[in-house]
Order: C-alpha cells, then sequence, then structure tokens
C-alpha cells in the first residue's frame, strides 16, 4: 500500500494528466495551480536548494531542505495558518463574536466555478447585508467583520460558500460601544439573495438565459438563500482558527484519507445533513482534480475585512478601543490603591477606630 500522503499521490499522477487538466481552467487560473502544486511537490526536496550547518568543532554537516512556502502544502500550510491566526488575534477585538456561513444553491456553483472574480463579489454582498439589516433596526452601530470563502464543500466539490465573523457589539458615530442584538435572520436571508443575485446578474454577458436563471432563483427560494448562525465564538483565538482553518491547506486534512493503494484514493467526511461519517472512493485523477479546483488565482486575498476591521478605520477603532481600556484600567487601579490604603490603616496598630473605619 502506497503511503496516504496527498504529496505522493500527487508525485505520482500529476505529469500524468498535466495536459488533460490543463483545459479545465483559464490561463492564470492554471498558472496559479501549477505553481502551487509544483511547490508542493518539491517542498523539502535537497535538490531544490538546502541551507547546510557544519560543526565548528567536530566538523558534522547537517543539511536542511528549503521548504516551499506554499499555501497548497500541508505542512507549510499549517506554519501559515498559526502565523495568520497569531496575527489576527493581535489585530481584532477581544469581544464575542458570532459565526455566519452565507450559501448559495447549486445552480450558482458552475457560474462562479467559471469565473473566480465573482468570489470577492460574494465576499462584499455577504457584508453589505449584514451591515444594512444591523442598520434597517435602527442602530447606529458598525461592527467588525472578517470575511473568508470556502469553495469547497465536505466531499471536496465545488460549493463556494462564505464564512464571517461578525463583532456580536460595534461602535456607533460617537465612538461609544454597543452591543448588538442577535440579528433578524430571515430579512438577512433576503438582503443576501438580493444583492447576491443582482451583483451576478450585472456580472454575466446580458443573455436571455441568464436573465431567466436569475428570475427563477428569486422566484425558488421565496425566503431568500440560506443562512446559518448557529455558532457564538467567546473566544478570538478560537474563532480565527475556525474559520481560517482551511484557508492555506488542501481542502481535505491527510488524516480523513483512509487508503491509498497506487490508484485509488478512500477518505471520510461528516455530512453535515445527517451528521453520519460518510466513505468515498474515488480515482486519484479525480482526487487531485477535486483539490485543485480550490487553489485561488495568485494575489488573491483569501480574507476580507469590512466594517471597523477595514484598514481605512481601524486604526482609529483600536486607539478608541485601546483608550477605553486604559481608562478602565486606570480606574480599577485608582479603586485598588484607595482599598489598599484602608486595609493598611485598618491593620496599622495603635489607631483609634474613627481613623481605622475607611471612608466610602
Amino acid at each position: 500500500m502506497a503511503a496516504r500522503s496527498i504529496k505522493t499521490i500527487f508525485r505520482d499522477f500529476w505529469y500524468i494528466i498535466f495536459a488533460e487538466l490543463s483545459s479545465r481552467y483559464s490561463k492564470l487560473h492554471w498558472d496559479s495551480i501549477v505553481e502551487n502544486v509544483e511547490k508542493m511537490i518539491g517542498c523539502g526536496d535537497p535538490s531544490n536548494g538546502y541551507a547546510e550547518y557544519v560543526c565548528p568543532q567536530c566538523g558534522n554537516k547537517k543539511q536542511v531542505p528549503f521548504t516551499c512556502k506554499s499555501r497548497f502544502c500541508t505542512s507549510c500550510g499549517k506554519i501559515y495558518i498559526d502565523k495568520w491566526v497569531e496575527k489576527t488575534v493581535r489585530n481584532i477585538f477581544d469581544v464575542p463574536h458570532r459565526h455566519l456561513i452565507f450559501t448559495i444553491p447549486q445552480e450558482l456553483r458552475k457560474i462562479i466555478f467559471n469565473d473566480r472574480t465573482l468570489i470577492k463579489v460574494m465576499m462584499d454582498c455577504a457584508s453589505r447585508a449584514a451591515l444594512e439589516v444591523l442598520q434597517s433596526r435602527g442602530i447606529d452601530a458598525v461592527p467588525g467583520m472578517l470575511v473568508i470563502v470556502h469553495t469547497f464543500g465536505r466531499n471536496i466539490k465545488f460549493n463556494a460558500h462564505v464564512h464571517m465573523l461578525i463583532t456580536e457589539g460595534g461602535l456607533t458615530s460617537n465612538n461609544q460601544w454597543v452591543d448588538i442584538p442577535f440579528l433578524p435572520y430571515g430579512l438577512l436571508r433576503k438582503k443576501w439573495q438580493y444583492y447576491l443575485l443582482t451583483a451576478i446578474k450585472a456580472n454575466l454577458p446580458k443573455t436571455r438565459e441568464n436573465t431567466q436563471l436569475i428570475d427563477d432563483l428569486f422566484k425558488r427560494n421565496d425566503k431568500g438563500f440560506y443562512v446559518n448562525a448557529e455558532k457564538k465564538m467567546t473566544s478570538a483565538r478560537g474563532a480565527a482558527r475556525y474559520i481560517g482553518r482551511y484557508m492555506a491547506r488542501p481542502a481535505l486534512a491527510e488524516y480523513k484519507i483512509i487508503c491509498y493503494d497506487g490508484r485509488m484514493v478512500t477518505f471520510w467526511y461528516i455530512d453535515h445533513k445527517t451528521g453520519r461519517k460518510i466513505t468515498e472512493t474515488i480515482e486519484a485523477k479525480e482526487f487531485i482534480k477535486r483539490l485543485i479546483d480550490h487553489i485561488p488565482h495568485k494575489g488573491f486575498k483569501m480574507v476580507r475585512h469590512y466594517g471597523i476591521y477595514a484598514r481605512r478605520s481601524k486604526s482609529i477603532s483600536m486607539k478608541i478601543l485601546q483608550s477605553c481600556k486604559r481608562f478602565i484600567q486606570m480606574t480599577i487601579a485608582y479603586i485598588r490603591s484607595k482599598w489598599e490604603n484602608c486595609i493598611l490603616n485598618v491593620a496599622r496598630p495603635g489607631l483609634s477606630p474613627a481613623v481605622r473605619t475607611p471612608r466610602l
């Protein structure tokens, strides 16, 4: 039995099916796929370069191969995610966040697969819908929104959907932090549907078929597109790690690969509808095709920030919250010092009861 690693599967079949797959993607996308895959295949290979360390006393030498730094690599991708989590935790507010998942109907998957620029459109529409629903309730506050698009379902087929972390609070126009109550998800679903279909229609060729498709999606989804908002994240670190777990690695974790016999790959996943463990066996060629479908265009921003997390307002927001935090810390320190003085006065011998009694 062959090793059950993604790198092994790609090494066995990548160059065999290279020409067959190239026609499946646009040139821009294919160039990005080739770059990431070939980096991953050559990761840790000394022939691609290495650093050599020599002991000055005994003369022993050790060669350490260079890593690929590709976000498609299982090992390098994990390092990238860990660094991203640390950076994100420093830049988001340590307040409760709500995890929202914006989904799309199956009819739109092929359209977005063929036009990857629509992935950013999805991110923009989700943030716009969330902010407008909030403001429609008369709440004068802007939340922080961290948005990532996952292009895969649990069976690693193409299924684009938006993950959003939104603060359960926001800054008002008077720079005051206020809590944000639970969003009306019925309205959020309708807004998400409206903005997404309107934007996609504007980007599609003006044909009768495309117009009919958009109209049908409005009619058949009279309650809007589904939005899941069950998860509340109280930890900023946990929230960042959860949303970014597949941002920089293949769409399937290697531990889910049960068997690879040199031709067929067997893996498992949890069906999100039934909660049952599903085992699937497919050809290695199909396995490779499913994985590379999710490699983004070179330079595409996998994470985008909106609201008070946007770059133009983040520095201002951070200064305001840091000032509030410093004020609270100073207040606590002042109260603590007053109580310490009172305790010392009580414990000091030779003082009358009147002197020992602290004034509150």
